[in-house]
């Protein structure tokens, strides 16, 4: 991303979000909802979104943070046994982008460990370290790092909602590395 062939070969990528009943897959914290966009360049070209049934139910504090129901779960939720193949085929080899990254990955991944499959190992970019790297705030959340560059959020904790703001936020601090980059060059 600081140079035009990294932007060149960032044509397609993938911006990732789950949201989980808690923050610990090792202590048996699940994914209820994920989504993905698959991008070429700065387009939408595909969307991928589930509700996850899990193994038990979801806490009133989990449900307090993101508004998803043990009900609308059980009404609308998939296995993520059923799922998980459909969502490994469809971010397939491109660089996965999301806000802290690391945390979806690590519950992803937990899953795939659990079916005897290998972690996913894709390049990834954490808008989260560009936001530090490019932004002084006092928080880095996602809220507060989109609140700051004036990209709208109107439902946080979802994960939907929150590829889509993600999205924005990283085409943004995509342009500021960019604009940075060009002003080094120049002096």
């Amino acid at each position: 991303m600081t140079s035009r062939k990294e932007k060149k070969d960032l044509q397609h990528y993938v911006i990732v979000d789950v949201e989980t009943t808690g923050f610990n897959p090792q202590n048996g914290d699940e994914i209820i909802e994920i989504a993905a966009e698959r991008m070429r360049e700065d387009e939408v070209i595909s969307t991928f979104h589930s509700l996850v049934r899990p193994s038990r139910p979801s806490s009133a504090e989990a449900e307090a943070v993101h508004g998803i129901s043990q009900e609308l779960l059980e009404r609308e939720g998939k296995n993520m046994d059923d799922i998980i193949d459909d969502f490994v085929m469809f971010i397939d080899n491109a660089v996965l982008v999301g806000h802290n990254i690391s945390f979806d990955l690590s519950f992803l991944n937990s899953h795939l460990v659990r079916l005897s499959r290998a972690p996913l190992a894709h390049p990834t970019i954490d808008t989260l370290e560009l936001a530090r790297r490019h932004l002084l705030l006092p928080r880095y959340t996602l809220e507060n790092v989109a609140r700051y560059l004036k990209v709208p959020q109107p439902e946080a904790h979802r994960a939907l909602a929150d590829v889509q703001t993600t999205r924005q936020v990283f085409l943004k601090l995509r342009d500021r590395e960019a604009q940075r980059t060009t002003r080094q060059r120049g002096n």
